[in-house]
């Protein structure tokens, strides 16, 4: 590796290295050029003196600041920032797809109490004017990209979301712009001067002399506003540890050199998150306002030898309100800064890399490009995992309508030859997927019609008395010359199973049909979805195509259920059938039981089953009744089996088989003439259309992004 050295004299405590394929750039430094330096006290000019073990840095001519000004050679620089910035842009390019809430992204947030000039430090760093004031003057955090560029000239960017939602772009052509720029944009995104809103403001800066670095300049720790009263302590503290609390988040914390330390609350957050101070950088501020008797003790504090953090302080003198009044510029501002830290009684003991605003800039830059390196692998594993789940849920939602003709029609044989299965397969059990399987849920229904066939046939006594009542007063009625016992019980038969049993089971066999057709219905409107969703227009289309075709079943179906109940009026079965029905053993809950009373003459209550001979007329009459009924109860036994088999075989047929079969001829029909369906197929679901765009869009930038960390 290559060990650079800053301006004319060699360091030796921060070599910045490139290796040897000039692609891998890193930096390391001495545990005294961000750690305990062991420096105290003062020096005079242009001697060396002894502080602490060890000799000061030596205070160098005017010549020699001069030349230390450009912090690195050009080679240097250029190196650096061929590393470095590709690397900021890859991580800018996450950020700004908002994949900060799913991938890790490190970054820098600059936190500090309420006007402990963060905006000055910003400034010095970036060149970039921003808003200053009294009370809150940061109300949302900003995001600052800064990048270096070989050419000259100067360029800046903001974007904010206002408070309603719409997206703010906006090109800027002077520094001074800026602060302006910040100010409305705070003003769009908030209600009030004193609100503080968590939505963050994105600022680009390119320019020759711009490090190459990203900062998230964070809302100070207020105590009191206007709106909010003193809860808006709590809502900056909230909103500064939404940031700090990440482990890949470096913590920049800006300090007033002449106040108590140990009563910062930010640092004391900082603290909170990082108790071992391994992310936390202190930017010590205020240095010609340190009380005088208090040099030593500040002193301890800016070498890191008072509250220590591992990577240290570093001590910035920034314009005073004077300074700005007088319009000093910032390049001044920095050759004074120099000369105050290199001349001051006490803190010219000060390492150079313990102090300046371009050591500052030059430091982060480095920590930051550690940072993003050190995280590169997990950074890589996170993107990856992300594409393939973009990967998944763009197959889920498909590649969306055909742009050529061939390619449509080939789609829509495709989805039709689909749909046209799928239902065919429901519709005879052969498809195995649970909310699909209309076959089985079909079962049920005619499970039901057969419990409410038997019911009607052999319901409950108040029925049976009726028929036995209506059939003793229809032999009465109907005895022409024959004798008695030689009754023409038939047409008594036929008009008890018409107007008793066939007369109740017409209700249940047009509830059947009604419940076949809504199952019906449903699964071709859910396979529909399922096949057609993501083209609204043609999947109504084919709905409409299907309900057509379903109500012409229905009435199919609904005349050829008139046609058994025609058929059934005719009372008849083969003799075998019907003989093999009477000799069997009457089942007790299915019984027609009618008993004769033991005393008197009077029709009562009386056995199907008795056989008692007939000693009066009324005898006769009652036991020819008996008879009769137990002729129709085997009959309408009959019956019911026959009519459980072929109202269920009716409506099955016409409803699920024919219902398949007619449905494929017509969506054949429509594959054959295309043209007038594909204006409806390229008619995709707008929700659809967007997310697989939002989705493809996510996809190219994180490929993009993977490139970039890849050649890291």
């Amino acid at each position: 590796s290559q060990a650079f050295r800053s301006g004319s004299q060699a360091s030796s405590h921060q070599k910045l290295q490139v290796d040897s394929d000039g692609k891998g750039f890193g930096s390391r430094s001495s545990a005294s050029t961000y750690g305990d330096s062991g420096i105290d006290g003062g020096s005079s000019s242009g001697s060396s003196v002894e502080y602490g073990g060890r000799k000061s840095q030596p205070i160098p001519s005017s010549d020699q600041a001069a030349a230390e000004d450009g912090a690195f050679s050009p080679e240097l620089g250029k190196a650096f920032r061929e590393c470095l910035k590709p690397c900021l842009d890859a991580i800018d390019c996450l950020r700004a797809q908002g994949l900060q809430r799913d991938i890790r992204l490190p970054a820098i947030a600059v936190v500090g109490d309420q006007s402990v000039g963060k905006s000055s430090v910003l400034e010095a760093i970036s060149g970039v004017e921003l808003p200053r004031g009294t009370g809150i003057v940061t109300r949302c955090p900003l995001m600052l990209s800064m990048r270096s560029r070989d050419e000259p000239g100067w360029s800046a960017r903001i974007k904010y979301q206002t408070k309603s939602g719409q997206n703010q772009e906006k090109n800027l052509n002077t520094s001074p712009e800026i602060g302006q720029a910040i100010r409305e944009a705070q003003n769009e995104m908030t209600s009030s001067p004193g609100e503080i809103s968590e939505h963050i403001i994105e600022l680009w800066v390119e320019s020759p002399e711009a490090p190459d670095l990203t900062l998230i300049d964070l809302p100070g720790i207020a105590r009191f506003s206007a709106d909010s009263g003193y809860a808006v302590a709590g809502i900056t503290k909230s909103l500064i540890m939404s940031y700090i609390q990440k482990p890949e988040v470096i913590i920049l914390v800006v300090i007033p050199c002449h106040v108590d330390i140990e009563t910062v609350e930010a640092l004391s957050l900082a603290k909170e998150v990082d108790p071992e101070s391994k992310r936390t950088i202190g930017v010590l501020t205020c240095p010609d306002l340190v009380n005088p008797g208090s040099e030593s003790e500040v002193l301890a504090l800016m070498q890191n030898r008072k509250i220590k953090l591992k990577k240290g302080y570093v001590s910035v003198r920034c314009r005073t309100p004077q300074q700005l009044k007088d319009n000093m510029s910032l390049q001044q501002a920095a050759r004074e800064e120099e000369v105050f830290f290199r001349t001051h009684r006490h803190f010219r003991a000060l390492d150079k890399f313990e102090y300046g605003t371009k050591t500052l800039a030059v430091k982060l830059s480095s920590e930051l490009y550690d940072a993003i390196k050190h995280n590169i692998p997990e950074l890589m594993r996170e993107i990856q995992v992300k594409r393939e789940d973009i990967c998944k849920q763009l197959e889920s939602i498909g590649e969306g309508p055909p742009a050529h003709n061939d390619e449509m029609k080939g789609l829509l044989a495709r989805m039709l030859n689909k749909f046209a299965t799928d239902f065919a397969n429901v519709s005879t059990g052969t498809h195995r997927h649970e909310p699909d399987r209309l076959f089985g849920r079909c079962r049920k229904h005619w499970e039901t019609l057969a419990d409410e066939i038997e019911q009607c046939a052999f319901s409950d006594r108040s029925d049976v008395t009726a028929m036995w009542e209506a059939a003793k007063k229809d032999i009465e009625e109907q005895r022409g010359c024959e004798l008695p016992g030689f009754d023409n019980v038939y047409p008594v038969v036929e008009r008890l199973v018409r107007n008793h049993f066939l007369k109740l089971v017409r209700e249940p066999c047009s509830n059947f049909l009604v419940s076949v057709n809504q199952e019906v219905d449903e699964t071709m409107r859910t396979l529909a979805d399922l096949v057609f969703g993501d083209y609204p227009t043609f999947n109504q289309f084919i709905k409409e195509v299907c309900e057509g075709i379903r109500t012409g079943q229905v009435d199919l179906a609904r005349e050829q259920i008139k046609n058994i109940f025609t058929e059934e009026e005719f009372v008849f079965t083969q003799d075998r059938i019907f003989l093999l029905e009477k000799d069997k053993p009457y089942n007790e809950k299915l019984r027609l039981q009618h008993r004769k009373p033991e005393s008197g003459g009077k029709s009562g209550e009386a056995s199907i089953s008795s056989e008692k001979p007939a000693a009066t007329m009324q005898d006769i009459v009652e036991r020819n009744t008996q008879r009769v009924l137990e002729g129709a109860e085997a009959y309408i036994r009959v019956a019911v089996r026959r009519l459980q088999d072929t109202i269920t075989l009716a409506v099955m047929h016409y409803m699920l088989h024919k219902m398949s079969e007619k449905l494929r001829e017509s969506l054949i029909v429509l594959v054959t003439e295309p043209q007038p369906l594909f204006d409806k197929l390229r008619e995709e679901n707008p929700l659809i259309s967007a997310k697989r765009r939002h989705l493809a869009d996510r996809m190219e930038k994180l490929a993009a992004a993977e490139q970039e960390l890849a050649r890291f």
